[in-house]
């Protein structure tokens, strides 16, 4: 649970740029603008923030049933935080050696720590839910705002690209580093021991456990590979042919683009190209305005890609998709909530070569016709986490570890801006289901073989083999 709280995943299919934080000489108090926001100001985007959820969150239920965190409630309680400080956060910062009369003024910096560590710390990354940083905004920027990226939408570009947000964002890249400089009691109560975002490695790692046996293919995110790795998955692929075992071990890669294990993992090893299953897959959104808007707009992105394909060129109420579908498992609750939906095809069949083409992925085919074994635990998200639900649904490979992490959702990350602070936030507005109506985020993929006692997933998994339990 705590793991699940602290991820952090961030899905990107070309991650265009990461900018380091650069010193900064000047005074924390230089840092503060000559253009200070009222308490009305800070209580109006927190108002606009929860308005926006209701608008186009889906998951309240799910993160009460499965984290036991009332959203609603805890918004009022994080309001008057707000409208309560300083006195609000005191406890804190004398804990931190900080007096009531030295504690900072409530400026956009403040306002952004209660959001992120008040508010957003208690569902942290679950439905991948969190306000950016410098360093994620550093990341994401030109990706989500760039008309040549697949990531694009003109509501993301605006977001990421309106002056007050792009403000905000240079103003905390310098307020850290001026922070970090000092290493004084104010970074521990602004950020909390926070640290920048850093890029996990995309470079897979090869073995060979056992000569013209078992192989094992490590690969530790998603986020974007190279033509390196195309150049060692191809040469990897085709040198164990014909081994009887492939473990692909996925544990801690927190997601990532979908298109890159499609196209590059399951794809080439697929050895029955004439029998992949459509692996149904429901999209429900919520029907106001905004919600309808951005789940249309989802709705013809996935048009265009192959991880997604839409039965409709439209979205379907409620009431369309419930008549024509047997959704046994969905929540009735959350069901009042949703207006809207949409059910795709996820097979991997769905690729064709203007898909691969489009991302520069090779057409490598190298069909395996052993055993695939793939390394699973609680912090797979993401992209991460739709492998490992689709090579077990879709009978790719046999799981082995630990429950994963969830985050699943069949867009690319949607993103909101406060309008006086411009602190983006993001959330998916997706409530996705399997074919019986259970929501994926709700009920994560588990595997086939739990870690046996006094065993990590590769120990259990090298047992498995020796004993032919299988």
């Amino acid at each position: 649970m705590k793991k699940l709280l602290r991820q952090f995943n961030v899905i990107a299919i070309i991650l265009m740029a990461m900018l380091v934080f650069t010193a900064c000489g000047n005074s924390v108090e230089q840092l503060i603008s000559n253009e200070q926001l009222t308490m009305e100001d800070f209580l109006n985007d927190f108002d606009y923030m929860m308005q926006t959820m209701e608008d186009t969150f889906p998951y309240f239920g799910v993160v009460e049933r499965r984290l036991g965190v009332d959203i609603r409630g805890l918004g009022r309680e994080t309001r008057a935080m707000i409208e309560n400080y300083p006195y609000s956060l005191e406890g804190l910062a004398s804990e931190l050696g900080i007096s009531l009369e030295d504690m900072p003024e409530l400026d956009e910096q403040i306002f952004w720590s209660i959001i992120r560590h008040e508010f957003f710390s208690h569902f942290l990354g679950f439905i991948h839910t969190y306000p950016l940083d410098s360093g994620l905004y550093n990341m994401l920027q030109l990706p989500y705002s760039s008309p040549s990226s697949p990531l694009y939408t003109s509501h993301n570009h605006h977001v990421f690209t309106n002056p007050t947000s792009q403000r905000f964002y240079q103003k905390q890249e310098d307020f850290f580093n001026t922070l970090a400089e000092e290493k004084g009691a104010l970074l521990q109560f602004i950020f909390r021991g926070y640290p920048p975002v850093q890029v996990p490695s995309s470079i897979v790692k090869t073995e060979i456990i056992e000569e013209d046996k078992i192989a094992y293919l490590n690969v530790p995110s998603f986020l974007s590979f190279n033509v390196n790795t195309n150049d060692t998955l191809k040469t990897f692929y085709r040198n164990i042919n014909k081994y009887e075992h492939l473990i692909i071990d996925i544990r801690d890669n927190g997601g990532g683009s979908p298109d890159i294990w499609r196209m590059l993992i399951m794809k080439p090893l697929w050895p029955e190209r004439n029998n992949m299953p459509d692996m149904p897959l429901y999209a429900f959104y919520k029907g106001s305005k905004l919600g309808k808007s951005l789940g249309a707009e989802n709705l013809k992105i996935e048009a265009q890609n192959s991880r997604n394909i839409p039965e409709t060129d439209y979205l379907l109420t409620m009431t369309e998709i419930m008549e024509a579908n047997n959704l046994p498992h969905i929540n009735e609750d959350d069901v009042q909530d949703l207006a809207y939906g949409v059910r795709f095809n996820t097979s991997i069949s769905n690729i064709e070569w203007r898909h691969m083409h489009q991302l520069r992925i090779p057409n490598i085919f190298y069909p395996f016709y052993g055993k695939i074994w793939i390394l699973i635990n609680g912090n797979n998200y993401s992209g991460a986490a739709l492998f490992a639900r689709h090579a077990k649904e879709m009978g790719f490979a046999t799981l082995v570890g630990e429950q994963t992490g969830g985050a699943y959702t069949t867009s690319s990350g949607w993103f909101f801006a406060l309008p006086n602070t411009g602190i983006i936030l993001r959330w998916d507005i997706d409530y996705l289901t399997d074919s019986y109506g259970r929501a994926l985020n709700e009920f994560p993929t588990t595997p086939h073989h739990s870690n046996r006692p006094g065993m990590d997933a590769l120990e259990t998994v090298l047992q498995l083999i020796e004993e032919g339990s299988f």
